[in-house]
């Protein structure tokens, strides 16, 4: 990968960018960090505050606005105690001199808010409308401006890790206090679907990330400081298509055109890899972060990662580290750790060159990341649709020499993503793994496999499934003869038919399952739309009557049956209410129901977090794909059945994105009626 030249920011409410716009890093000798910030991205500041651990997530501290400016905040952190201890003398350090985190935004009133769901109409059951009609009632505590100076004191010199944005925004809720690239996609989903004044927001969105691309040539992972040297899975031009299908208005490509087009650059400068398979060579892509340091927003887990001499596994054992990392091991595990948030997928299986490790939860499963060495099927099949949306744009735009330019380059990655990653004999995509120069197809079996993951796998294996094995259907990289073919993709689609048939849950991430939040038997929302979206592309190449097709379309069904019963069912168990479906007993008034980041394959009613912790408004693509599902599939929804639920009360360990701890809660700024004081008043009915 080419070396990329530093990054200047200024700690205000704006940044400078030096050199050439199209990267952003640090660069001083061996330290790589996302920005020049000494509080925010890397320094002797970050680094102790952190390891005092005075935030039960790192989170929090990074997300802090300053309230004195940097000399005055430097010169107070050496006049502490070194090293630093979570005690009184943090504790007034923290409160004296930064605001709580989230401090730069305002809430937007709820009377400029209005919203037009005219898809409601399609739902025929009380229960499933009045619940999609709540969820829909989020959207306002999860819309934020960005105040800047004016949110913490009229201090124009003091720093904080918000990158400016000028436009209205929804978050996607709980700790994730920002705007987020990939998550984005499926919000605007549903903001395009709650109508009104969220029509406008869901542009919004595109354009703030456009804003992005003119100042740094690509979409960071969230709009902070600290993500500034790495992006997310990029699907702003798939945002850009679904808004112009859904309002006709393409008068938003004048300047988004030449901006994806920009981004487009930055994946094939930045993160472009040669793959030679049957003495052929491919261009690719990866996801391929340069860092040396822990990530900010996850300081203390990565700095433990790296350098604790014993791994405390979940069993209470105590596992001692056979060999110690030098310190070019520990800036490599740094870069894959990067890497893998930039996947999206932090952490999974994939990435992982002995899976088993963690599996068995015998020793640092991070230590044997290998994402830099991963060739992803679905970050190809992703650019292979941003390739076919900017063709269709210039040739809505009266270009047809450059869309016939864009139509040959997406034919190209087609081609190429059937050459490396598919397998015939499996029928199915597999990632390529550069270290071995072949497709990672085994993973180590587990108790809970299925028929069809131990076929052709020798013995103590079976063949790897992941969500990402599909995305070529979602985005159409799959060649004509598969992706419009039902009988080919009922073939395709036969474990998730089978996972469905054996597990009361939604389709996991992954079959391993490692303890890592992007495998088994984690359930998540845009994996859910990926799958159901991508079965709603098959035609009816036969007829409608082709029992292949019926299938296809069955399936599809099911799958967002399954979704709408666990969503409604776990929030019905956290306090969630309808007319027809009283409160359950044992909750309170401020028990509202919760919408969570993710779900578990093996129960529609498992809550997915808990413990002694404050829950937050959340969570935002949840709520976009359960609008999407409710619009798609409408009067053929039944009603979920819930069996015999009770008040869910989770194990701690499984706290969600949408708990905050109790102290880090009381540092972080409380918005809509979560700052009101009135959550209880959230279900009407």
């Amino acid at each position: 990968m080419p070396s990329l030249p530093s990054l200047a920011a200024l700690l205000a409410a704006t940044i400078v960018l030096h050199g050439n716009p199209s990267h952003a890093l640090y660069i001083n000798g061996s330290v790589i960090a996302p920005c020049d910030s000494p509080i925010y991205c890397h320094g002797d500041i970050l680094r102790e505050i952190e390891l005092a651990h005075p935030f039960s997530d790192s989170k929090t501290f990074v997300d802090m606005p300053a309230k004195r400016p940097l000399p005055e905040i430097q010169a107070a952190f050496a006049n502490l105690t070194h090293p630093l201890r979570n005690d009184s003398s943090l504790q007034t350090f923290l409160a004296t001199y930064f605001a709580d985190a989230g401090g730069e935004l305002v809430t937007v009133p709820r009377a400029n808010l209005s919203t037009n769901p005219t898809f409601l109409s399609k739902l025929n059951d009380t229960v499933i409308s009045q619940f999609v009609t709540q969820v829909i009632d989020i959207w306002p505590d999860l819309t934020r401006r960005y105040a800047g100076d004016a949110a913490v004191k009229n201090c124009s010199s003091c720093p904080n890790s918000f990158i400016p944005v000028n436009r209205t925004f929804v978050v996607a809720g709980g700790r994730f206090r920002e705007p987020y690239y990939w998550d984005s996609y499926w919000i605007v989903e549903g903001l395009l679907r709650t109508g009104g004044a969220f029509v406008g927001i869901a542009r919004n969105t595109i354009e703030n990330f456009l804003d992005f691309i003119e100042r740094f040539g690509f979409v960071p992972n969230g709009a902070r400081l600290y993500y500034l040297n790495r992006s997310q899975p990029p699907l702003l031009s798939k945002m850009v298509k679904v808004y112009i299908d859904h309002t006709n208005d393409t008068s938003i490509l004048r300047r988004a055109l030449p901006l994806l087009v920009k981004e487009h650059e930055f994946w094939t400068n930045n993160r472009t890899v040669d793959v030679r398979v049957n003495n052929k060579t491919y261009v690719l892509n990866q996801y391929a972060v340069q860092n040396t340091q822990p990530r900010p927003e996850s300081f203390r887990e990565d700095f433990q990662t790296a350098n604790n001499r014993s791994y405390y596994a979940a069993s209470g054992i105590i596992y001692p580290e056979t060999k110690h990392l030098n310190e070019s091991q520990m800036e490599e595990l740094y870069a894959n750790l990067a890497t893998g948030a930039e996947s999206g997928h932090d952490y999974t299986a994939r990435w992982l060159a002995d899976p088993s490790d963690a599996m068995r939860d015998v020793y640092f499963p991070l230590r044997s990341l290998n994402n830099k060495e991963i060739v992803p099927v679905d970050l190809n099949a992703i650019l292979y649709g941003n390739e076919l949306a900017i063709a269709q744009f210039y040739n809505q735009t009266g270009n047809a020499t450059a869309a016939r330019r864009w139509s040959e380059l997406a034919a190209n990655r087609s081609a190429s993503i059937q050459a490396v990653f598919w397998n015939e004999t499996l029928f199915s995509y597999f990632d390529y793994n550069l270290t071995s120069a072949s497709q990672n197809i085994y993973v180590p079996l587990d108790n809970d496999a299925v028929a069809l993951d131990r076929r052709t796998a020798p013995p103590g294996k079976q063949v790897l499934f992941h969500v990402g094995q599909f995305y070529p259907f979602w985005t159409g990289a799959a060649p004509e003869y598969l992706r419009n073919n039902p009988f080919a993709v009922t073939r395709i689609f036969d474990r998730v038919k089978a996972y469905l048939d054996t597990r009361p849950g939604g389709i996991p991430a992954s079959n391993v399952n490692t303890g890592q939040q992007w495998d088994q038997p984690n359930v998540w929302p845009p994996h859910m739309h990926i799958l159901m979206e991508s079965l709603n592309n098959v035609p009816a190449t036969f007829s409608d009557a082709d029992p292949a097709y019926q299938d296809v379309r069955n399936l599809s069904l099911r799958l967002g049956q399954r979704y709408l019963d666990f969503t409604f069912c776990t929030w019905r168990a956290t306090g969630g209410s309808t007319s027809e479906t009283p409160k359950l007993q044992g909750l309170t008034d401020q028990d509202v129901g919760i919408m969570f980041e993710k779900y578990n394959d093996n129960s529609t009613n498992a809550a997915g977090g808990g413990g002694e912790y404050q829950v937050v408004e959340g969570f935002g693509w949840t709520n976009g794909v359960l609008l999407w599902t409710a619009d798609t599939f409408g009067s053929r929804l039944k009603r979920p059945q819930c069996g015999n639920i009770m008040a869910g009360h989770p194990a701690p360990s499984k706290r969600s994105a949408v708990q905050l701890d109790m102290w880090d809660a009381s540092r972080v700024k409380k918005f809509g009626r979560r700052a009101e004081g009135s959550m209880g008043r959230l279900n009407a009915w």
